[in-house]
């Protein structure tokens, strides 16, 4: 019997006649598509019925943005628009916030939703979306509305093509509802996304001459490297060249192991001081798919060097901020493959051994000194429980590999910045942008998109009141993640920056009286609450044990303080009291494109 992919591939050469819904879902076959998220309603039910009909694997999520958010953490992991969304008018407007963060975050993510029919138009219909087309447009790296179903499947394969190339992002297809009762005979062909570009071997020359030449080079790498799953790739240009690697406070997380030799550790506003030092005193960064935004650069206090190469797959990052000595428009995975090749090329030559025993040593010494201040916070498990010690119990307790999905907030700083990652793990949020209660999400569709993983998400309970409802769909589609709850009862990073300012807002005070754990079992999910540091690791194993899904509420200290990553400024407008330098610190650094 023929799969769907051979069916696609049949129908380029010889379409026939079928309904657009059924050229929609044989297009998403034909590209790749492994799961549509979704949620019912209006005029989906055609394309539902495909997609049933057809193998194509699906799932509906409690709310449109939940969907949306699993998309999003299923295509971080595998690197490409590799499931698509799927929801009536009336309910996208719900994941607008979850496409916005794919463009800010550049993330692969396919939105699509079945409109009325066009006649309606203007004609006061029920659930007129008529003007949500163009709302959502602004939010996106791709948008069509179709009206006429011979424009579908080309408009499906756009969508993937373009949310999975160059800078990642979303797209957006609005598909009014002739579209999918109309007939196309339109061909169908199978995907294959182009080749990702490199860069010329003249450029490449340059780049290893430089770091030749340098005495004290770094590579600072970013989301960039994790978006394109270059992390072996990194791992062997880096032990090739004998050239210490820093990574970005977030997305750039988990790119090497913690205690690599080459590591050098988490620059940015919660990194390590080590970190930010060592990148302080380079006279070249090698500066691999990152942006240089505010958190990594600490509102751009960081103090830079005079040579800076810059590699990105977005021309428009080269040079938005700074100008580089070299501007380098190509995928990380490729250029790092290049630049490891050139670098073997080379031979022994190519760093003196000396010169690799100091970097090595300078990178152990600050590995030291992390690890030497983080036991110093973590040590005492307090009660209410000391965040950092939580954060080191998960550390002994988890297996090598977990993936660890932190919710938007001051728990997530802490775990990007002390987990203590024991291999290479992929990254899949993104925090440019990404808002309460999307951590579940996204480690549901991570888990789905790597199953063999253990799949934590690290949540605050502000977060949690956001998706908490999604542990039914956890239960339903036996999907395993554990969830552990920073529960410091109050909104964290909100509380302390307002109390260093004087600011009085009881909006920051969350209740002690909500029950999380009776909350997860109406929803057929297990779980425990925790609020004696000796029982956190008999909970995380409980929770490792457990055939289904496991919630552990850990009732944290509000009063733990998350310390600034550098030694001469406080990179974090509202941690700034008025009277630390209106001039210097509370507004931003306009001294032409880099502070001095």
């Amino acid at each position: 019997m023929a799969t769907p992919l051979e069916s696609a591939s049949s129908a380029a050469s010889a379409a026939r006649n079928r309904t657009g819904a059924a050229a929609i879902v044989q297009a998403m076959h034909a590209s790749n598509i492994e799961i549509v998220f979704g949620y019912s309603g209006g005029g989906t039910g055609n394309l539902i019925h495909e997609l049933a009909t057809t193998g194509l694997r699906n799932m509906n999520a409690r709310t449109e943005i939940a969907g949306a958010w699993m998309s999003y953490g299923y295509n971080r992991i595998r690197g490409r628009a590799a499931s698509a969304c799927l929801f009536h008018c009336v309910g996208i407007l719900h994941a607008s916030a979850v496409a916005l963060a794919a463009k800010v975050d550049s993330t692969p993510l396919v939105l699509t939703y079945v409109s009325l029919d066009s006649s309606l138009d203007l004609r006061e219909g029920l659930q007129d979306s008529t003007d949500v087309f163009p709302a959502l447009k602004p939010l996106t790296k791709y948008a069509r509305k179709l009206v006429v179903a011979d424009d579908a499947p080309l408009a499906v394969r756009q969508a993937v093509i373009q949310a999975s190339t160059g800078r990642p992002g979303p797209s957006i297809l609005d598909f009014a509802f002739q579209v999918l009762i109309g007939s196309t005979s339109c061909p169908v062909e199978p995907l294959t996304l182009p080749e990702p570009p490199g860069a010329s071997p003249e450029v490449i020359d340059r780049i290893l001459e430089a770091i030749r030449s340098a005495k004290r080079p770094v590579i600072l790498a970013g989301a960039g490297v994790q978006h394109a799953t270059a992390a072996a790739e990194l791992q062997a240009f880096a032990e090739a060249a004998q050239v210490p690697v820093v990574c970005t406070s977030w997305g750039g997380r988990g790119l090497l192991a913690d205690n690599h030799p080459l590591f050098g550790g988490v620059v940015g506003s919660f990194g390590w001081v080590a970190a930010n030092t060592l990148v302080q005193e380079a006279d070249l960064w090698i500066a691999i798919g990152t942006t240089f935004s505010q958190m990594t650069t600490g509102a751009w206090n960081l103090a830079k060097p005079a040579n800076v190469i810059h590699i990105d797959i977005d021309p428009n990052q080269l040079g938005k901020i700074f100008q580089p000595s070299l501007g380098v428009a190509a995928d990380a995975k490729t250029v790092l493959r290049q630049l490891h090749a050139g670098a073997k090329a080379r031979g022994v030559t190519f760093v003196s051994e000396q010169t690799a025993k100091t970097r090595r040593a300078q990178v152990a010494e600050g590995q030291r000194e992390w690890k030497q201040y983080l036991d110093t916070l973590s040590k005492d498990g307090g009660r209410p429980i000391n965040q950092y010690h939580l954060l080191k119990k998960m550390s002994d307790t988890l297996p090598k590999g977990t993936i660890v999905v932190g919710d938007s907030g001051g728990q997530a700083y802490m775990l990007y910045r002390a987990f203590r990652y024991d291999e290479s793990t992929p990254m899949i949020v993104g925090g440019r942008y990404q808002s309460l209660g999307a951590g579940l999400s996204i480690a549901a569709g991570a888990k789905l998109a790597a199953p063999d993983r253990t799949v934590v998400c690290y949540h605050g309970d502000g977060g949690f009141y956001y998706d908490a409802m999604e542990l039914s769909t956890l239960a339903e589609q036996k999907i395993k993640v554990i969830v552990i709850i920073d529960n410091n009862h109050c909104l964290y990073a909100n509380r302390q920056g307002m109390k260093l300012w004087g600011i009085q807002n009881p909006w920051v005070d969350l209740p002690e009286t909500t029950d999380f754990v009776a909350v997860a079992k109406g929803l057929g999910v297990n779980g425990e609450k925790v609020t004696n540091a000796d029982d956190i690791v008999p909970a995380i194993q409980r929770a490792l044990a457990s055939e289904g899904s496991y919630v552990i509420d850990v009732w944290t200290d509000p009063e733990t303080r998350i310390k600034r990553a550098f030694r001469d400024v406080i990179p974090i407008l509202t941690d700034r009291k008025p009277e630390q330098g209106v001039e210097r610190h509370m507004s931003p650094p306009l001294q032409g494109s880099w502070p001095d």
